[in-house]
């Protein structure tokens, strides 16, 4: 064998012993890349199990929708990430961005939408990943001042057969496109979701009606306590805003005007530095419109209930205005009562900045206005028959003393006159005719209570005269030390018109005033009484007079007073004796 020959033989072994460990090279390499992978889906799979884990905390709505993208866009590893709420009419309602700081949050015009990409996945809710956003044929662009972004990744949120709202991802950290793991990934976090958002709903309802049956248990309590309505209403309204929590609720029921409605229960905001008179609502007995076309009528002449948002225009055909100038936006308006014969309408509303009211609220809430309705009606009709009961007292009272009482009196007080012609001794005779003088004073007294008896002290009593002459001269006790004596005689509620009454109570109540603050009396006789066409007002105290050269600024307004209804003004005074000052006017002018 020659040396060349030697030497190829030799080459030829080493290459033999080569090939293997150039495969063996190949083969762990190929291991090493395997595991790694291997690594990093255990790594994500981790990443996932904790996401899950997380989205499942708490109940709450609001703060797990926030956690939910906020662990969607970290598992993807996105550079921004929302997730978009579809509301009942099929149109986003809500949208909750991550990733944008506050700068970049107030520099975009509004916020999406649903429309172009958005919509594309409300339209078809299918997961969905894109290079480029802008070269898809549905892209729209984006609102003027929103940051560029490129790469997208969509997934729907479902609840059941529902689609609840959408995941948005745009733009990896490092640059990348969004892979088909990222994709698989987002779509079973959107699973987890699905059923942790399920859960907190669930827990909202259950906790509404647990809220809604301690309502109806303290409605009836106060009900069957005797409250006032007033205060049921009240209560109602405080209760149906912590059960929707709603920022505003209003209790309107029908006017005096035709096509109005009369605001009872106002619990809530009165506007920024505003006052009821600043506004078109906003106390109790602001008047409101329903008209068949506004929203209130719709709800109120219909029967049912009705969501909308003020602030997108969407309140019907006026009659909202005061809600607009509030601020609120989500409105939820309630017939109050059975749906055949509402006595009003129940009002929730929300700052513009809040979400919308749930729609499976809207029957529960239902339910609750229409009993607390029915009970209020109930305690109404009640209220009622016990007023008719102490009026039948006060009737059969009143006839006893004017049937009975006053004519055994004035029989009495015959008798004593018949006798006083026989009596011989003068001094006598005059004692008994200061008898008989003293029972006509309590025959007319008693007359005056007669009449008070008949007038009751419900709402609807407050207009009449008599009661309010009665108010006058109660009123003055705490300022003069004493209660005044008050005679009223005649058809003084039937007789006297209204802008005469209102003559009379200004005078009664300057007399008064001047008694409490310059006579020093002990005791105050007022006198009402109606007779010839005319009314005349007697008020007589034991003080000390009217001063010669006092100031008579209220006698003079008095007096005008008396001129203006053709009618005149006397004043006696006595030093040290007191005064009496009468003022007679036409009953009518």
């Amino acid at each position: 064998m020659s040396e060349t020959d030697g030497s190829r033989a030799l080459h030829t072994e080493q290459d033999r012993l080569s090939l293997p460990e150039v495969r063996l090279d190949d083969l762990l390499d190929e291991v090493r890349s395997r595991m790694s992978m291997i690594s990093a889906t255990q790594e994500r799979i981790r990443t996932l199990l904790e996401a899950v884990v997380s989205i499942g905390e708490g109940l709450e709505l609001d703060p797990l929708l926030v956690r939910i993208t906020e662990t969607a866009t970290s598992l993807v590893g996105a550079r921004y990430g929302a997730l978009g709420v579809i509301g009942p009419d099929g149109e986003m309602s809500r949208f909750i961005p991550v990733g944008l700081s506050e700068h970049e949050i107030s520099c975009i015009d509004h916020w999406p939408r649903g429309e172009g990409i958005l919509g594309l996945l409300i339209k078809e809710p299918e997961p969905l990943r894109l290079k480029d956003v802008s070269e898809h044929p549905e892209s729209r662009g984006f609102p003027e001042g929103h940051p560029p972004m490129r790469t997208f990744l969509g997934v729907p949120i479902r609840i059941r057969d529902q689609v609840f709202g959408n995941l948005y991802m745009t733009d990896k950290r490092d640059g990348s496109e969004f892979t088909g793991d990222d994709e698989l990934l987002l779509r079973a976090l959107a699973t987890a979701a699905g059923t942790a958002i399920e859960n907190a709903q669930l827990f909202a309802e259950s906790r509404s009606r647990e809220t809604w049956l301690n309502a109806s248990g303290r409605i009836t309590t106060t009900l069957l306590s005797g409250a006032p309505p007033e205060e049921v209403l009240r209560l109602v309204a405080q209760r149906a805003q912590s059960m929707a929590q709603a920022d505003l609720a209003v209790i309107a029921m029908p006017g005096e005007e035709p096509e109005t409605l009369t605001v009872r229960v106002w619990e809530g905001p009165a506007g920024p530095g505003a006052t009821p008179a600043d506004l078109s609502a906003g106390a109790r007995g602001a008047t409101l419109s329903c008209a068949a076309r506004t929203l209130l009528g719709r709800v109120y002449l219909g029967g049912q209930p009705l969501q909308t948002d003020v602030s997108r225009g969407e309140g019907g055909d006026g009659g909202t205005e005061f809600l607009t100038r509030l601020g609120m936006g989500p409105v939820l308006v309630l017939p109050f009562g059975p749906p055949d014969g509402a006595r009003g309408v129940l009002v929730l509303a929300r700052e513009g900045s809040r979400p919308d009211f749930r729609s499976s609220w809207s029957s529960m809430l239902s339910s609750f206005a229409n009993q607390a309705a029915v009970a209020l009606e109930l305690a109404e009709a009640r209220l009622d028959s016990e007023r008719l009961s102490v009026l039948e007292d006060r009737d059969r009272i009143a006839r006893d003393l004017h049937d009975t009482v006053i004519q055994r009196l004035y029989a009495t007080a015959i008798t004593l006159m018949g006798t006083v012609r026989r009596i011989e001794d003068s001094t006598s005779a005059s004692r008994v005719r200061n008898a008989v003088d003293d029972m006509d004073d309590t025959i007319r007294q008693i007359r005056s209570t007669i009449f008070a008896l008949q007038s009751s002290s419900d709402e609807g009593d407050a207009s009449w005269l008599r009661s309010k002459v009665l108010d006058l001269v109660n009123g003055a006790s705490e300022a003069l030390g004493f209660s005044p004596r008050l005679l009223t005689q005649g058809a003084i509620d039937n007789a006297v018109d209204e802008r005469t009454g209102e003559h009379l109570l200004a005078v009664l109540r300057e007399l008064l005033s001047n008694v409490s603050r310059h006579a020093g009396a002990t005791a105050v006789d007022v006198e009402v009484a109606v007779a010839d066409g005319s009314v005349t007002l007697r008020v007589r105290d034991d003080g000390c007079g009217i001063p010669e050269g006092a100031a008579r600024s209220g006698l003079c307004n008095a007096s005008a007073r008396a001129e203006e209804l053709s009618g005149s003004l006397s004043v006696v005074s006595e030093p040290g004796r007191g005064a009496l000052v009468e003022w007679s006017v036409p009953v009518r002018r």
